[in-house]
């Protein structure tokens, strides 16, 4: 594991040179994904993705960061990746970062997904009234098998923080908001939900 965080260290370092923020998260309790690690870049834009990864294609040190980490001799195995993209939701996230990144990925239903957003604005809401950081909806775009996913994203400080969080689910508001969401004919079907710890780069 050392060495696979010193790898995105390096990778963080040569990725910056052509904007865009990077973050790395190892998984603290995610199901089957026990151990795995993420390594995010965030654009403000496609235009600025496309041009940052234009530019990065071009970067020779980047290219042969790449071939090492692809090759046998990796510190880690990379299993997928895939682009999403953030969705309006008319609001504007909670500035600022935790050290635990909670995600819950779903599927809207067929005709469903003008309901699924409007559902997300409050659940953005309602996590960051208590608590949560950046709460925001992904639509997952170029991502395999999982393309036309979505997945809520937020941050809390530390798991105390997330336990509070936790707690708050099971209020009164917090159980109406699940039983919208959870009925028997739910605007999306949730998938899986996961926590990380935030790796300082």
């Amino acid at each position: 594991m050392e060495a696979a965080v010193a790898a995105a260290i390096e990778a963080a370092g040569l990725v910056r040179r052509h904007g865009g923020d990077v973050h790395f998260f190892m998984t603290g309790v995610a199901g089957e994904q026990v151990n795995s690690t993420v390594f995010s870049m965030e654009y403000e834009s496609p235009e600025a993705l496309g041009a940052a990864f234009d530019a990065m294609a071009e970067d020779a040190e980047l290219q042969a960061l790449s071939m090492r980490l692809s090759g046998p001799d990796s510190p880690s195995e990379i299993t997928s990746i895939s682009m999403a993209m953030e969705v309006p939701l008319g609001r504007d996230p909670k500035q600022g970062q935790g050290g635990i990144l909670e995600v819950h990925t779903g599927k809207p239903n067929p005709g469903r997904m003008e309901e699924a957003v409007a559902q997300a604005a409050e659940v953005c809401e309602f996590v960051e009234a208590n608590g949560a950081l950046n709460a925001r909806l992904l639509q997952l775009t170029y991502a395999g098998m999982a393309s036309g996913m979505t997945a809520f994203t937020w941050e809390v400080e530390n798991m105390q923080a997330q336990a509070r969080l936790g707690s708050a689910w099971f209020s009164d508001a917090g159980l109406a908001l699940q039983a919208k969401m959870m009925g028997a004919n739910p605007a999306s079907t949730a998938i899986s939900s996961a926590l990380y710890n935030r790796i300082p780069l």
